[in-house]
């Protein structure tokens, strides 16, 4: 797949990054002079601008390659928004989004770690190992993490898993009855095109759910909580028809790179 390049270090980018929305109201101005004013999430854009020191020969020469492979802005690829979250309706764990097994049962509106009441009672009703999980259309070989906040009723264990076509990423956690946030860093190094992240709980468990979030990094950053939209943008472009580095040695490069998706 076309994706924008991971760094060596791991890291999605480099910070800062800056983020811009930009949305499009209509107006349509009736013949008695009033006005009709509604939003078009249509025409909605996003778009990113990477500062990026310091690059080595290698990160260039991936991020100049993909520029070229979608000729600038004609193409589109994958870009994993480095400041959000990979997860779709990351608290509305019953939604279709949610590829969750069989036997599990969801009761929504359970108070969170935040202090409000958006986690999710889970239970395991069946006599095997299940869970609440969800696939994502991402590139098998970069960095992730994920986290998620959860407690138990009585003494249970969770299994964070990140699993793909020829391997998966696990890590058991002992829960207690207080909230605690968990995390899987997940380095497959697989040519594969989508994984399935999740929480997976023993038969007969019980536990609350809150923040699950996937990210395209090393190490777990603040909670961002989505609903239809998340960070995977399958449709991105470079927002230049030129891409441009400044060379400070032969193995250090400075860009930058603008991106935008609908």
């Amino acid at each position: 797949m076309l994706v924008f390049p991971q760094l060596t270090t791991g890291a999605a980018v480099q910070y800062p990054v800056t983020r811009t929305y930009v949305t499009r109201t209509v107006a349509n101005t009736l013949a008695d002079g009033s006005m009709v004013i509604f939003a078009d999430p249509d025409a909605g854009m996003r778009r990113w601008e990477l500062r990026s020191a310091g690059l080595t020969l290698l990160e260039w020469t991936a991020i100049d390659t993909l520029f070229q492979a979608v000729a600038g802005r004609h193409a589109t690829f994958t870009f994993l928004d480095p400041a959000g979250n990979l997860l779709l309706r990351s608290e509305a764990f019953g939604d279709p989004a949610w590829d969750n097994s069989a036997l599990i049962q969801l009761t929504p509106g359970i108070d969170d770690p935040l202090g409000t009441t958006r986690a999710t009672h889970v239970v395991n009703s069946g006599s095997a190992a299940g869970g609440v999980a969800q696939t994502l259309a991402v590139p098998g070989n970069f960095r992730y993490t994920l986290s998620a906040w959860v407690k138990a009723t009585g003494v249970s264990n969770v299994t964070l898993s990140a699993t793909t076509a020829g391997g998966s990423a696990t890590r058991m956690i002992a829960l207690t009855s207080q909230w605690k946030r968990i995390s899987l860093d997940v380095g497959l190094a697989l040519d594969t095109d989508s994984i399935v992240f999740g929480v997976e709980l023993e038969a007969g468990a019980t536990v609350d759910l809150f923040g699950m979030q996937v990210e395209a990094q090393l190490g777990a950053s603040d909670y961002k909580q989505t609903s239809g939209s998340a960070g995977v943008h399958a449709a991105a472009r470079f927002a230049e028809d030129t891409l441009t580095a400044t060379a400070r040695g032969t193995d250090m490069f400075d860009a930058v790179i603008g991106i935008v998706a609908s």
